[in-house]
C-alpha cells in the first residue's frame, strides 16, 4: 500500500511539472551555464537510444512494470529489514516508469526539461521521472548491499 501511495504521488507530481513545462516553458536559466529549465521532446530512452521506437519502448516499459509488480508480490513478504527504504525504492521506480510511460502513450514523446552542465559536460536533458528511476536504482543497489551484509552476519 505504501509503495502505491509513493508511486502515485510521484507520478502526479511528475505529470503536473510536465504539464507546466508543455504549457509555459521555453528556456529558463537558473544558474547560467550550469542549471537551466529547457523544454524538450524525447522520442527515445536514455541518451536518445531507440529514438522513434515509441511502441517498442512502451512494450518494454510495460514488461518492466509487470516484472516489478510481480517481484513485489512474490518477494515483499520476505522483507524484514530496510522495509521503508524498499517502499521508497519501489515507489520511485514505479512512479518514474509510469510518468514516462504515460507521456509516450498519450503525447507520443517524453517531456524533458532539466538541463545540467558541469565542468564543460552537458548532460542529456531529463525530467523528474528520470530522477526517480535513477534514485530507485541507486536504492536498489544500497538495499542489495545491506541485505548481503545482514545475511553474512546471520550465518
Amino acid at each position: 500500500m505504501k509503495i502505491t501511495i509513493i508511486a502515485l504521488v510521484t507520478f502526479f507530481i511528475d505529470q503536473i511539472i510536465k504539464f507546466l513545462a508543455v504549457k509555459y516553458l521555453t528556456i529558463l536559466n537558473v544558474i547560467p551555464n550550469v542549471l537551466s529549465f529547457v523544454y524538450a521532446e524525447n522520442k527515445g530512452v536514455a541518451f536518445s537510444m531507440l529514438w522513434g521506437n515509441r511502441w517498442f519502448i512502451v512494450f518494454l516499459s510495460l514488461l518492466l512494470l509487470l516484472f516489478l509488480i510481480g517481484f513485489i508480490k512474490k518477494e515483499y513478504v520476505n522483507y524484514d529489514k530496510n522495509v521503508a527504504l524498499k517502499n521508497i525504492m519501489f515507489g520511485f521506480l514505479i512512479g518514474g516508469i509510469l510518468g514516462n510511460l504515460f507521456d509516450r502513450v498519450f503525447r507520443g514523446f517524453v517531456v524533458d526539461y532539466l538541463s545540467i552542465s558541469l565542468f564543460g559536460y552537458s548532460f542529456p536533458i531529463f525530467n523528474l521521472a528520470d530522477v526517480l528511476i535513477t534514485i530507485g536504482v541507486i536504492l536498489m543497489v544500497i538495499c542489495s548491499i545491506l541485505d548481503d551484509k545482514r545475511k553474512k552476519h546471520v550465518v
